[in-house]
């Protein structure tokens, strides 16, 4: 699960009369989901280049505002002082959320959309939205996806979680008690092992490799790592939701690849073809489907093929 929501750009501008109301309740609703554990927000661009009202950007408007405090306070959020502030939302290490985004089209109200809506669902997060115009008073928000699958365009409505005001909190809970039961786990790469079969109980087995594997991972890549382990065991995702490969048959007919994708099940060694690719900087994931049971058999950098 992430750890950010996203900016609905498109509750921007505001009215003028409306402007001052509408940020209180906004940087009401981020403190919120900041004790919630939702402690970034991302947006598709830096703040200060949105239009806040029809034809006044950030610069200009906070210039004309006379209430010290508010200003003060404006000046503080784009600071990251109220919360942390991510652009774009996805970003270059996102490998599959770019693969989704670009396989997918969404649209609102019928016009074409790549910002905080679309990327709510592609997240699986919560979209947040300035509350000045009607239209975004709703906890969800109905969408149209369009994506290519086996080459044919699939069409549906996608109703993302969204929130203008406090109020519209309350019907995410589930959400939030997910969110608060996954940061409750605290996995660390020193806990990862003696904890494994506590916190993945019922779907992930771990080979013994995985072990000094997992303490060589870059801190931010294991936290990636979780993420995806995490969304299996809870079956919030199934395995086939990630970017996934084999291996080709230059790997397969070769002895010396395959010893480096061979791993210990019940002190047997199997070699290993399906791999996950959801990762950054080349970082897989390699699992084996067995007795209901997934195994995985190594977390770590790409390994070599005969031309890597």
């Amino acid at each position: 699960m992430v750890n950010f929501s996203v900016f609905n750009e498109l509750s921007l501008p505001l009215q003028q009369h409306q402007a001052k109301q509408s940020f209180g309740i906004f940087f009401g609703l981020l403190a919120e989901l900041k004790k919630r554990g939702l402690n970034q927000i991302r947006m598709s661009n830096d703040f200060k280049s949105y239009r806040i009202l029809e034809n006044t950007n950030f610069q200009k408007f906070i210039g004309q505002q006379s209430d010290k405090d508010f200003k003060t306070r404006l000046k503080s959020f784009v600071n990251n002082a109220v919360i942390e502030i991510s652009t774009p939302i996805i970003q270059d290490d996102d490998s599959e959320q770019k693969d989704q985004q670009n396989s997918c089209e969404y649209f609102y109200h019928q016009e074409t959309t790549e910002g905080g809506l679309a990327c709510c669902d592609v997240w699986n997060t919560i979209a947040i939205s300035f509350s000045a115009d009607e239209q975004w008073d709703k906890s969800h928000i109905t969408i149209q996806k369009e994506e290519i699958v086996d080459d044919d365009i699939i069409k549906s409505d996608k109703d993302v979680k969204h929130a203008s005001k406090l109020d519209h909190l309350h019907n995410h809970q589930i959400f939030f008690n997910q969110i608060e039961e996954e940061n409750k786990l605290k996995i660390t790469q020193n806990t990862f092992w003696q904890d494994r079969s506590q916190n993945f109980p019922n779907v992930l087995v771990f080979c013994p490799e995985v072990k000094a594997q997992i303490q060589k991972l870059d801190k931010i890549i294991f936290q990636q790592v979780i993420s995806i382990l995490r969304d299996i065991e809870t079956k919030r995702k199934l395995v086939t939701d990630f970017n996934l490969s084999g291996e080709g048959e230059t790997v397969c007919n070769s002895t010396k690849l395959k010893k480096m994708r061979t791993f210990s099940i019940d002190d047997k060694k199997i070699f290993f073809q399906n791999h996950i690719k959801s990762l950054p900087n080349g970082y897989r994931i390699y699992f084996l489907e067995k007795n209901e049971k997934i195994y995985i058999g190594y977390i770590g950098t790409h390994l070599p093929t005969k031309k890597y």
